[in-house]
């Protein structure tokens, strides 16, 4: 996978460079943030926990880093996504967040599939 080249880069350099899972965790954590703030009680029976305890003490791991063609848009996007499993504290899986990111960076989208 690290010898795909990304904008003259190997994949794995591209993702160190610009940063991309450290980008997506906290992105997901502004995520987060705001459905609790939006939704409290669906927050918490979707997540089986506050916010908190989500934040301080659930399990964010690096999923998927792939370059992809996303036809949830029109025209279909070309894209660099990344994803993080959420566990709780008992490493049972809870959900998935996926940020979406252009070539050069920067992020376009991003879904969290409970």
């Amino acid at each position: 996978m690290s010898e795909i080249l990304l904008a003259g880069m190997q994949f794995d350099t591209y993702l160190q460079k610009h940063e991309i899972f450290g980008k997506t965790r906290r992105l997901m954590e502004v995520c987060l943030k705001n459905w609790y703030r939006d939704d409290p009680e669906q927050f918490q029976s979707d997540m089986r926990a506050n916010l908190q305890t989500v934040l301080d003490t659930y399990r964010f791991a690096r999923k998927i880093a792939a370059i992809e063609r996303n036809y949830r848009y029109e025209p279909p996007l070309d894209c660099l996504t990344a994803s993080i499993d959420i566990s709780d504290e008992a490493d049972g899986y809870v959900t998935i967040y996926t940020a979406f990111w252009d070539f050069r960076g920067n992020a376009i989208d991003d879904m969290l599939t409970t």
